[in-house]
């Protein structure tokens, strides 16, 4: 008949999945998710910034020099980032719930993964079974048209046999062609 299906091993490593767009997609999706609960998390501490900068009293030099002087801001800065009213805490909980959607969606990728490649094997196996059927069924017809053949030669047959005979065989072989993937 024609070419045979390519020769599939019987275990494919589960890393070929990682090569499919799909699942690498939802890889990185669970991987920037991740890096998102780091982000959400390094918001509870305080940024300081130390300089020498401040706020000054006073108009003279001597008034300026003078401690009680000074203003500072320091103070004001922590308490926004201690009483944030759980806004902190609720994006650290957002993130983290992102995460496990990311993680969630990147599971589903590769199962489906998974379940399409196991699908595509059975179906290579079943087209596998039917091109075996097919090529039986077609050696069959083979015989028969070359049967009918030979009893018209001997004289036990009409012609119409042998045409019909031969008629088998070529649907048979027609029909094994139109069954082929890509015909």
């Amino acid at each position: 008949m024609g070419a045979a299906l390519p020769e599939v091993p019987a275990t494919l490593p589960s890393h070929l999945l990682e090569r499919r767009p799909d699942i690498a997609a939802a890889e990185r999706r669970a991987a920037a998710a991740n890096a998102s609960i780091g982000v959400a998390q390094a918001a509870y501490f305080p940024d300081l910034v130390l300089s020498t900068g401040g706020g000054l009293v006073g108009t003279g030099l001597p008034e300026v020099l003078n401690a009680p002087a000074r203003v500072w801001s320091l103070g004001a800065t922590l308490a926004g980032v201690l009483f944030d009213g759980g806004a902190r805490k609720a994006r650290s909980e957002a993130a983290v719930a992102a995460y496990d959607a990311a993680a969630a969606a990147y599971k589903r990728a590769v199962l489906a993964g998974l379940q399409e490649v196991e699908d595509n094997l059975a179906a290579l196996r079943v087209l596998e079974s039917e091109r075996e059927v097919q090529q039986a069924a077609v050696a069959a017809a083979e015989i028969a048209a070359r049967v009918c053949l030979a009893q018209y030669r001997a004289g036990t047959a009409t012609y119409l046999a042998v045409v019909y005979g031969q008629h088998r065989r070529t649907q048979t072989e027609l029909h094994g062609l139109h069954q082929r993937p890509g015909a």
